[in-house]
């Protein structure tokens, strides 16, 4: 390797790092649970455990707080289609929820529900190492600007 690839490398590394020094740190909302459309719990859900329904445009927020029973959960955003399949969105696996955390999965730019008739609702679609979960908290958002807007 020539000395100026590793000049030019070492240059790189460097800016990198500099870079990160002045990043700014991410900043974690605190979770106020009066912002949620909706709070429930899960006892015993199972892959396939569908939540309750919701009308929403644009967006929706699934938060858990303290899961029991395997080790990550993954949910998955699905509208309710009257006389029709349900059309699945994005899935989100949970991990946090089991450590003293929670946690978040955040859908965008979904379809309004009003518009066609239609609900939201989640699946559970795995459960890790598990055949069930248990959830303390489950809460539902649909409004993505709590506190900022």
């Amino acid at each position: 390797m020539s000395i100026r690839k590793r000049h030019i490398g070492a240059a790189c590394v460097g800016a990198s790092l500099l870079g990160l020094a002045f990043a700014p740190s991410a900043q974690a909302y605190p979770i106020k649970l009066y912002d949620y459309t909706w709070q429930s719990h899960i006892n015993n859900g199972s892959e396939g455990f569908q939540s309750r329904r919701w009308e929403d445009s644009e967006y929706s927020e699934v938060l858990f707080g303290k899961c029991v029973g395997g080790s990550s959960v993954t949910v998955q955003m699905r509208m309710d289609v009257n006389n029709a399949p349900d059309k699945g969105y994005d899935k989100k696996t949970f991990t946090a929820c089991y450590k003293p955390d929670w946690s978040q999965g955040e859908w965008y730019n979904l379809p309004n529900t009003s518009d066609n008739s239609s609900e939201y609702y989640f699946q559970l679609t795995d459960i890790g190492g598990a055949s069930s979960v248990d959830v303390t908290t489950v809460a539902v958002d649909t409004t993505a600007c709590d506190d900022i807007c």
